[in-house]
């Protein structure tokens, strides 16, 4: 009898465990119905239905964990309002770590996902609750905000909370407010509250709602890719971290103030054209940093004081070399590009006759100062320009008939003088590393 009934018992037990497994759905079949659930919640999310796809990568997550998961959950979060919420998942998924050789989608969703939070922190509005008389001067403290118990521990801290609408009342033994107290909590704001309780014969504290606790989100320490789960990818005209510009311009270039003390630069060289080679190289997005060098054939005054205009043949011509540092906001885009820069001009003005010569040189430092516009054409940027150059010439070369003089201008002989630069620029920009959102494997390259 007792072994019979030992079989029925083994028979069940068996009977049951198979039953269990039967139910389980198999590895394989989680990871299609995430892959499932994940691709309707990008779909909904790109229509702008942010909360049905919410709930679709919120399924997703449950049935397989992946960092694509999280940052699209986080996402979804802030767009319905909850940023608190969201932030947490942002949270979750910066401190995930990803084992060595991970796939490149959930580190690049990692990646995003980190560059994301800052911004949504400066959301987050705050709140700071106070209760007259204190709190800790009443008995059975209950206060509730929009019919939820807040806790008393919460009381005078500024707390993170969505924006929104929300509604308080206090109770104590014997206190109440005279009222509910309605206070508006705009995005970015921290504001405080204070709700005053009034002296109330035979009031106590009713009962509350207790607010359940927010879902936890599964994670495990080595999630598994499965085929196209891919982090919604970035705006196409993000730019990448870094890069060059490389290229040329040409314009008109035009001298103005004095080559030294009672000296103008109208007696030297006037308006000429001109070029400049320019090099940048393009860090943290929009930073520049580089050198460029200009070259211009400048026209020549009408008289040249005490030499007659006729006897000669006159030229004048000037360089630049320099380094820049600069600002384009985004080089993909139409965008306003800026530089800074300092470096050395030299001015040359020759005279040339049968029986004569005279070549003067002047050297000096100078700082630039550039503005412009760059405009997208293919990998090409064209960048109408303007550049002014001021500086002042310390030192002047004169070679007249084979023979030298070079001498230091002396401070008092020294003036300021400037170089104007307008004309057009084409600048070939090559981008290091991939573009944000460029597919990382040929899965998303068929897309």
């Amino acid at each position: 009898m007792i072994q019979r009934l030992v079989l029925v018992c083994v028979a069940f037990v068996v009977m049951t465990l198979a039953k269990s497994a039967g139910a389980q759905i198999s590895e394989t079949e989680r990871k299609s119905a995430a892959r499932a659930a994940y691709q309707e919640g990008v779909t909904l999310q790109e229509a702008g239905k942010y909360g049905d796809a919410l709930q679709r990568f919120e399924s997703a997550q449950k049935l397989f964990d992946a960092p694509t998961h999280l940052l699209h959950i986080a996402e979804c979060q802030a767009l319905t309002g909850r940023l608190v919420e969201a932030s947490e998942t942002y949270e979750l998924l910066a401190r995930k770590q990803l084992p060595p050789g991970s796939p490149d989608v959930f580190v690049q969703a990692q990646q995003q996902g980190q560059a994301e939070l800052p911004a949504l922190r400066a959301r987050i509005p705050t709140l700071r609750v106070t209760t007259k008389p204190e709190h800790t001067k009443l008995q059975n403290l209950q206060v509730t905000i929009n019919g939820v118990s807040m806790p008393t521990e919460l009381l005078g801290i500024g707390r993170p909370l969505n924006p929104g609408t929300y509604r308080f009342t206090a109770v104590a033994n014997g206190y109440a407010t005279a009222r509910h107290v309605d206070v508006p909590l705009p995005e970015k704001e921290n504001k405080s509250v204070e709700l005053v309780l009034e002296p109330r014969a035979g009031v106590a504290p009713a009962p509350v709602v207790v607010a359940p606790p927010p879902p936890a989100y599964q994670t495990g320490p080595n999630p598994q890719p499965y085929p196209d789960v891919r982090p919604r990818e970035p705006k196409k005209d993000e730019p990448t971290s870094a890069g060059m510009l490389i290229g040329a311009r040409a314009g008109v270039f035009i001298p103005a103030g004095d080559v030294e003390t009672n000296a103008p630069m109208g007696d030297y060289a006037t308006t000429g054209g001109g070029a400049g080679f320019d090099l940048y190289f393009r860090l943290a997005k929009m930073m520049l940093l580089g050198g460029t060098v200009e070259y211009a054939s400048l026209g020549t005054p009408s008289e040249i004081p005490g030499l007659p205009r006729l006897t000669f043949d006159t030229s004048a011509q000037t360089t630049y070399f320099g380094a820049t540092l600069g600002i384009i906001p985004n080089v993909d885009k139409v965008s306003f590009i800026g530089d800074l820069g300092i470096g050395s001009r030299a001015a040359s003005q020759s005279l040339r006759a049968s029986t004569y010569t005279r070549e003067t040189t002047v050297r000096g430092l100078e700082f630039l100062f550039g503005v412009g516009v760059s405009i997208p054409a293919g990998p090409v940027r064209l960048v109408p320009k303007i550049n002014i150059s001021v500086g002042s010439f310390s030192s002047r070369t004169v070679v007249e008939n084979a023979r030298t003089d070079e001498r230091d201008l002396s401070p008092t002989g020294r003036s300021v003088h400037a170089v104007f630069f307008i004309g057009l620029g084409g600048y070939y920009s090559l981008d290091f590393g991939s573009k944000p959102g460029a597919s990382p494997g040929p899965a998303a390259a068929s897309r």
